[in-house]
């Protein structure tokens, strides 16, 4: 009985893998919320992170530099806080909007305090901006900004904040 010697995967079979995690992915992140902008990019950016080796070395599959799998990775994305819409992305550009890592914070701090009094969308003023937040979600679904709040009406929101 001769035993057959198991050839390490080639660079071709790792891409091939590597489409197959992010369609998986794409999928599992519109399963899971419901398609949201953030998941997914992050998750393709991962993997082609993965992909790309400067010193032309194939990788090990599922692992990345830092030895952390697919599924640490998706983990922490879930865990992560506040999210944005693709919609509130482009608002947030279109608009010259900065967000620092502390309005980041103050945001799902009031995102936090929405979804303990009950509300599912709210509308959370700060600084010189207006969200609308799916707080059950955790996602920023739109971006308005001082010059806009004179001129618009907020509507199917359940409460508001001011922060």
């Amino acid at each position: 009985m001769s035993r057959r010697l198991r050839t390490p995967p080639t660079r071709k079979t790792l891409q091939t893998q590597s489409q197959r995690i992010q369609r998986k992915a794409a999928e599992m992140s519109n399963e899971i919320l419901g398609g949201r902008y953030n998941l997914t990019d992050s998750i393709i950016r991962q993997t082609q992170r993965l992909n790309s080796d400067p010193t032309g070395k194939a990788k090990e599959a599922g692992t990345n530099a830092g030895g952390r799998s697919f599924q640490e990775i998706l983990n922490e994305q879930l865990k992560e806080g506040l999210s944005f819409s693709k919609h509130a992305n482009q608002r947030t550009e279109e608009r010259n909007i900065t967000i620092t890592e502390s309005d980041m914070s103050r945001l799902a701090d009031a995102c936090d305090r929405a979804q303990q009094k009950g509300i599912k969308d709210a509308l959370i003023v700060m600084n010189d901006s207006a969200f609308i937040v799916n707080a059950t979600n955790k996602v920023v679904i739109t971006v308005v900004d001082k010059n806009e709040m004179k001129s618009n009406v907020f509507t199917n929101i359940d409460g508001a904040l001011f922060v």
